[in-house]
């Protein structure tokens, strides 16, 4: 794990464009990036100019982009679902539709609960050294953070249900096609729950929330803002997009002669109570606050890096964050070292220039094992390996 820089807010605030921007100058500077997108409009690829699908794609030197189908992951796993509560229910109510069920079993933010795993895949890999998450519209990804209270309470009501059949029945069955479903319950809730320490460990994370100057922008960011406290998740920037920048009173006196000037000036006035108001937000929340004016070009393909450097560049003003490098690779005297950023290292088990999780790993096809990309000519030979909280040390003795 690199660093993950994740943008939410509003749709149609910008978000994607942000997003785009930051993995460009990301990669530029030599960070081997992933621009991801849970948003179903599939505006990273009008913002990059080009089609991106389901697989990462490399787009340029150090720059890669992927869509996730959260949609069609969340029909697959309400599918399973259903499987599992027909096995569980069917021999006990004839003719019971597991649908009642599953369909309650939809929790807010579940479809974005698949996103989240992605992401959460990543950023226990060594493959990215930035992880860019642009998120669906502010409410579904932040949702499926609080999704486990409701399962948990889901699987409570299977629970009770299945005992008092049971007990009408004469049935006693401890084990069966309910702790399977229960199993793909508590999957969910752990992944989300692990999510959500990663999402707090400051020095590899930036939430980041995208916003405009209007009163509907001014008040999604606010609840964002108080949604996110309330998780124990710290917002770093809040950015103000599509700002009218002050022309100055040559430009405004020609106001009552020009109605494109007259425009300009209207919107203008219109924005600045907004601003003022996102001053105060910042400020009550410790918030760094970043503007980014309206432009005379349209941010996307060729222009993003242009649009990037207006973001990033400026030290005081711009989008703060300083990303760590996933593998680093060190040349000493009598060997090689590599250290390797990963969240919670110390449980990690680790097979030469490989590892995998002691206490939390992926099913499916995954075989739960990362590897790490050393010199081929040490692929052979075994590490010294000493763990940190966030880290790990591979020391390689003897000449490659």
């Amino acid at each position: 794990m690199g660093s993950l820089i994740l943008f939410t807010g509003k749709g149609g605030v910008g978000k994607s464009t942000v997003s785009a921007g930051t993995a460009v100058h990301f990669a530029s500077q030599g960070y081997r990036t992933i621009l991801v997108s849970s948003d179903p409009a599939h505006s990273t690829d009008d913002t990059l100019g080009v089609a991106i699908g389901h697989k990462s794609k490399q787009l340029a030197p150090n720059l890669w982009a992927k869509n996730i189908n959260a949609e069609d992951n969340a029909k697959d796993f309400v599918s399973q679902l259903n499987e599992g509560l027909t096995a569980v229910w069917s021999k006990m109510i004839p003719g019971f539709d597991p649908e009642l069920l599953s369909d309650a079993a939809l929790f807010p933010g579940m479809d974005e609960y698949f996103a989240l795993e992605e992401i959460l895949h990543l950023v226990q890999s060594p493959d990215y050294d930035v992880v860019v998450f642009d998120t669906a519209p502010t409410g579904h990804t932040l949702k499926a953070l609080n999704a486990p209270t409701a399962i948990k309470a889901f699987i409570l009501r299977i629970l009770r249900m299945r005992a008092k059949l049971e007990n009408l029945k004469g049935m006693w069955v401890k084990k069966g096609p309910t702790s399977q479903v229960i199993k793909m319950l508590e999957e969910v809730c752990v992944k989300i729950e692990r999510l959500a320490e990663v999402l707090r460990l400051p020095e590899f994370v930036s939430i980041n929330i995208v916003s405009i100057p209007t009163e509907a922008g001014l008040q999604e960011a606010h609840r964002t803002i108080q949604y996110l406290h309330r998780m124990d998740l710290k917002v770093n920037n809040l950015i103000v997009n599509n700002i009218v920048p002050n022309f100055g009173d040559d430009v405004w006196e020609t106001a009552t002669q020009n109605p494109a000037a007259e425009l300009t000036w209207k919107t203008y006035e219109m924005q600045q109570p907004y601003l003022t108001k996102y001053r105060e937000i910042a400020t009550e929340n410790d918030l760094h606050l970043v503007g980014v004016s309206q432009l005379p070009f349209e941010p996307r393909a060729e222009t993003l890096p242009t649009f990037a450097n207006l973001m990033w560049n400026d030290k005081d003003k711009g989008i703060q964050f300083s990303p760590k490098k996933t593998v680093s690779e060190e040349v000493l005297d009598d060997g090689t070292r590599y250290r390797v950023l990963i969240p919670f290292a110390k449980s990690s088990i680790w097979d030469n220039a490989r590892y995998k999780y002691a206490d939390f790993n992926f099913g499916g096809d995954f075989d739960g094992w990362y590897d790490v990309a050393v010199n081929p000519d040490l692929q052979t030979k075994t590490p010294k390996i000493r763990k940190n909280q966030h880290s790990v040390t591979l020391t390689y003795k003897g000449d490659v």
